[in-house]
């Protein structure tokens, strides 16, 4: 599932800042989603942004 980042946050030991779009497993782009870090990437945010494509082996 393709999010934007809202607030800084760190996936996979990478530092990611707000406005990212990155592709995460749905639980976690959900849970980022419910906390407020991020919401649902639109095809506004994913045209403009650069997409992070980063396997989802560790769990935030």
């Amino acid at each position: 599932m393709h999010i934007e980042l809202l607030q800084p946050h760190e996936h996979a030991g990478i530092a990611r800042h707000p406005g990212e779009v990155i592709d995460l497993a749905e639980d976690s782009a959900q849970w980022l989603c419910e906390i407020g870090s991020a919401r649902p990437a639109t095809s506004d945010s994913t045209s403009s942004a650069k997409p992070s494509k980063q396997s989802n082996t560790t769990q935030e």
